[in-house]
């Protein structure tokens, strides 16, 4: 600080700083309590980019888990019962959320002496003791680090010595943030941080960079808050956020210390606020410049994370479930079998939020279309750092009678068929590989490396399977969101989503066809090293064995 600042700014209780649009398609700008009052009149969160807003919802839900459970909710039925009285109010009983947040308002300035929000006051001293105590000296030299906003904004997205080319901020603002901006930016470089704190060297990324992350989107901000407000995990206990010992951040004493192995929470909100990272942002002249940043919580490489409920989760091949990461241009219907699994996948386990969906099936009635978000941060190893690359934001909207019990068998018909869907893609980038063949490249022969010919085969399938599945993207989607098994018949629909496959895969392979070139339409003799006789190799013969193969598969 330059001196001139208050001790104590900006509460986030009380001032504006999550951005929602509005049902009016307005942006409006709100503080926490506002947003509990008139959830009901936003249609959802809508920061700078898709991660801040699921780091923003996280506390959201945190808030709503240590106003509304109390110790009285000991069973499925309770959890249920509960939700199903707040959902029924259509928005939120801020009296009680008011009411809740109340004796914890000193612990939301987000600039405090002692307390600041979701920061580590005595950062400096803190890294000092740590170097004392690793390097064993009585005294080093104390040299605060300060990263510039450069590396706090997710949106301008650049290290400190190497400037974006094209940059989401010009001039001035790409040295200071708002309050408001600096506050939306922290719960996001808590959540997704790469491995920018270098002291000490971060066990991964933040927390929710570890994640797939999924939630449930409603028709305004309230019912989306709502449908993620998860009380109850898989084995059918309810979590233990009504406990005397499971604390939200903002319950229990600031923790000071870097670097911290912490147990698996049994509570939500304990979950929901897990501090990744220990942060202490600068201001000077009532703006944001900079910020220092080391390690913060982290769970043991063995641990058991299951009651997250916003991940998908995967075996690895040590049989522990682990969460499973989204993948940059991969659509969200590919993992429709991890999304909606049905108990006898022993490989993978749906999601918190998924399985809660299911349990409140009644209560769904009324929203017919449900839409399942993913969202989600992508990383690369450079050199010896481990950068965010991307961001990831995909959606499927499905018909709420899915997630009904008594319609698993129609989740395994559906996922059943995208097996037989992704093996008819695969055939299409053999089709792919045929023709590239037929044109004159020697792919069999001795004239490329045995290497070489792999990873020139792997190519063009690679590629041949992203177009085929960009070609069925939209088409699945349609068809997904008008399965309704109240109404339609199971055998008839799995047998339209086959049609409807192999028609689409039909015409791009007529469209690769008429791109050949007049070699490959001619074609060249080839050796047919199963029959051990000589062929014409030609795009025309290999189609009608692309049309023969896809016809096997889809019927």
């Amino acid at each position: 600080m330059d001196g001139k600042e208050p001790e104590m700014e900006f509460n986030l209780l009380d001032e504006p700083w999550i951005v929602v649009k509005t049902k009016a398609n307005e942006t409006k700008t709100w503080s926490i309590l506002e947003l509990f009052e008139h959830a009901h009149e936003a249609q959802e969160l809508a920061g700078e980019i898709p991660t801040q807003d699921i780091a923003i919802m996280r506390l959201l839900l945190a808030i709503m888990h240590g106003a509304f459970v109390t110790e009285n909710i000991e069973t499925v039925d309770d959890a249920i019962e509960l939700w199903t009285d707040l959902w029924k109010e259509k928005q939120f009983r801020f009296d009680e959320i008011k009411a809740y947040l109340e004796p914890y308002h000193d612990r939301f300035w987000l600039f405090h002496p002692t307390q600041p929000f979701y920061q580590s006051a005595h950062i400096q001293q803190n890294m000092d003791a740590y170097k004392i105590a690793k390097t064993k000296k009585e005294t080093i030299s104390s040299k605060s680090n300060w990263k510039t906003i450069a590396r706090l904004a997710g949106d301008l997205f650049q290290s400190d010595n190497k400037q974006r080319l094209f940059p989401t901020r010009t001039g001035e603002a790409q040295k200071e943030l708002t309050y408001p901006e600096a506050a939306r930016w922290l719960l996001h470089l808590n959540g997704f941080d790469d491995n920018s704190a270098k002291m000490p060297t971060p066990k991964g990324t933040g927390y929710l960079g570890q994640l797939g992350l999924l939630y449930a989107r409603g028709r305004n901000l309230f019912e989306t808050l709502m449908l993620n407000f998860v009380l109850v995990d898989d084995r059918d206990e309810v979590f233990a956020d009504g406990e005397e010992n499971s604390k939200a951040y903002w319950e229990k004493p600031v923790c000071e210390t870097i670097e911290r192995e912490i147990p698996q929470p049994r509570a939500q909100k304990d979950l929901l606020t897990m501090q990744s990272r220990r942060i202490f942002l600068r201001r000077e002249h009532n703006m944001v410049t900079g910020y220092l940043l080391t390690m913060g919580d982290y769970f043991a490489k063995d641990a058991s994370l299951l009651n997250e409920t916003m991940t998908v989760w995967i075996k690895n091949k040590f049989e522990r479930f682990i969460p499973k990461i989204h993948r940059p241009a991969y659509q969200m219907w590919r993992d429709f079998s991890s999304l909606l699994c049905v108990k006898e996948n022993t490989e993978s386990k749906m999601p918190g939020v998924i399985y809660w969906l299911q349990l409140l099936d009644d209560n769904l009635e009324e929203i017919k279309p449900l839409n399942i978000c993913a969202i989600g941060a992508s990383y690369e190893q450079k050199s010896t750092a481990i950068q965010i690359v991307d961001y990831i934001q995909d959606s499927l909207v499905i018909n709420a009678s899915l997630l009904a019990k008594m319609n698993e068998i129609w989740i395994q018909e559906i996922i059943n068929t995208l097996k037989k869907t992704e093996e008819a893609v695969d055939s299409l980038g053999d089709f792919a590989i045929d023709i590239k063949e037929a044109s004159g490249d020697n792919l069999d022969g001795d004239d490329f490396a045995k290497k070489e010919k792999k990873k020139i085969k792997e190519k063009i399938k690679d590629f041949t399977r992203e177009d085929g599945y960009y070609h069925l993207d939209q088409v699945f989607r349609n068809w997904l969101l008008c399965v309704d098994p109240n109404k339609d018949e199971l055998e008839k629909r799995m047998e339209e989503w086959l049609f409807i496959a192999k028609r689409t895969l039909l015409q791009l392979a007529q469209e690769y066809l008429k791109q050949c070139s007049e070699t490959a339409i001619v074609g060249r003799m080839k050796k047919d090293n199963e029959k051990n006789q000589i062929e014409i190799f030609s795009a025309i013969k290999s189609f009608q064995k692309f049309q023969y193969r896809i016809k096997n598969i889809l019927g």
